[in-house]
């Protein structure tokens, strides 16, 4: 699982990964997704390519 930010509650967009899970008072729209999860890929896909070096490759 990937400890993920949403943009908000209709959890339809990742705006941020976190390596571990955050407080959900601190950080609002806190969730889990999967490596195989569309939402991911999207994120990802979405990031430079030197960032996607230190993320999860989606599956």
């Amino acid at each position: 699982m990937l400890n993920v930010q949403f943009s908000d509650s209709t959890e339809e967009t990742i705006i941020g990964y976190f390596a571990s899970p955050q407080d959900p008072a601190v950080w609002p729209n806190m969730g889990t997704v999967e490596v195989t999860d569309a939402r991911w890929k999207t994120y990802y896909d979405a990031q430079p390519a030197t960032s996607q070096q230190y993320l999860p490759a989606p599956q």
